[in-house]
């Protein structure tokens, strides 16, 4: 899992890559018409136009690259690294912590706790799920990174060390557009 710092890390240095490129390629028509190109402050002509479109084209397609390669958020590639997702702490709910399964009423998901330690989560299944079967991450994961674990379990625990810092459930993600 990827945290936000490491995705902002990887936009920017797409973003910095296609911007090369682009730069490179615009820069190779330009010698290759003998350098009269003018698209800017100075002035026009086609073939300072033909410099721009190749920028764009390459720049365009080398960020397409860049995004399938990395699997940056789009947000986060095309501000380069600027804008990036919320880390997973911000998201999570608070969880119940219960020292034995006669505090628990059979409403919502808790985790149950031995001597400071988490052991199992209960409310998920009909059964105890062990605290090592269950999807942890930790609080600084980015949110977009979640999307493999939701797809078979339909909550994410947040926790830091042995201390739990709260529950991240699939549904509200999913319907709020939370994975963007």
């Amino acid at each position: 899992m990827r945290t936000v710092k490491e995705l902002r890390l990887a936009g920017l240095f797409s973003y910095l890559a296609a911007l090369v490129l682009g730069l490179l390629a615009s820069l190779m028509v330009h010698a290759l018409t003998g350098g009269g190109g003018k698209f800017g402050w100075e002035g026009f002509n086609f073939i300072g136009l033909l410099e721009g479109v190749f920028f764009l084209l390459v720049f365009t397609f080398a960020l397409y690259l860049a995004q399938g390669a990395v699997r940056v958020p789009c947000g986060t590639l095309l501000t380069a690294g600027l804008v990036a997702p919320k880390p997973v702490r911000a998201l999570a709910r608070p969880v119940p912590l219960l020292d034995g399964l006669e505090a628990y009423e059979g409403r919502g998901v808790a985790v149950l706790v031995q001597e400071g330690r988490p052991v199992g989560v209960l409310g998920l299944s009909d059964q105890i799920l062990p605290w090592e079967e269950a999807a942890v991450v930790g609080p600084e994961v980015a949110v977009t990174e979640l999307r493999p674990l939701f797809w078979n379990r339909p909550a994410v625990f947040v926790a830091e060390g042995d201390r739990i810092l709260g529950v991240v459930f699939r549904e509200p993600l999913l319907t709020r557009g939370g994975m963007a």
